[in-house]
């Protein structure tokens, strides 16, 4: 073979391979665009539940992130609180406002978080919210890795995703039943720990804030 005809065949495998890389790519972010768009959720939608009187919307499951995390929105209405104050023992928690404003209760200690407004809250910090003004307040959070979000599928009831319905009445067996299911997902609400008294004199409770 004459070194001209080996040059040829050089620049012909080269472009060959050259090819097949380039198709390869195409078929990867051909498949990661089609997930994207399929993974898409836009304004109002998701799974939207009143949950101890409070309107949420999930937007991402456990079972749609590998487990990493959960999302979704949340809104508190006007002299309202939010779920009552309670403790993650297997997750992490962040809170984030879109609007509105909140009392963030954490670790004993007030916060005020108004629009913009970011808060990381470790697991074990008991926490709580409350909307003291005269407007909606609306928050994304966030649960890390994810399975709390299948608490608010269990006890929550189906509802829409509008911030003017006004917040259902929760009666006692209602709120006796989501502690109770609660406790499934390692989580203790402050006033109802008596069955959990070991964690709590173990001193896994913890007060990083003071």
């Amino acid at each position: 073979m004459t070194p001209m005809c080996l040059h040829l065949l050089c620049v012909a495998l080269s472009f060959v391979i050259f090819s097949e890389r380039v198709a390869v790519a195409f078929c990867i972010r051909t498949d990661f665009f089609w997930h994207a768009h399929k993974n898409l959720i836009d304004a109002g939608e998701g799974i939207t539940l009143w949950a101890l009187g409070v309107l949420v919307t999930l937007k991402a499951l456990g079972n749609e992130t590998g487990g990493s995390y959960a999302l979704f929105e949340e809104v508190v209405f006007p002299g309202q609180e939010g779920l009552p104050g309670h403790v993650h023992t297997l997750e992490d928690e962040t809170w984030y406002m879109l609007e509105g404003e909140l009392v963030w209760t954490l670790g004993g200690q007030d916060f005020l978080g108004k629009k913009g407004s970011f808060i990381h809250l470790p697991r074990f910090v008991p926490h709580s919210c409350a909307n003291k003004s005269n407007k909606p307040a609306r928050m994304v959070i966030t649960y890390a890795p994810a399975g709390f979000e299948q608490w608010y599928l269990d006890v929550g009831k189906p509802a829409v995703a509008d911030h003017r319905n006004s917040p259902p009445d929760v009666s006692s067996e209602e709120l006796s039943g989501a502690v109770r299911r609660g406790k499934e997902y390692g989580i203790i609400f402050i006033g109802h720990e008596d069955e959990d008294s070991e964690m709590m004199a173990s001193g896994s409770i913890q007060v990083p804030y003071q």
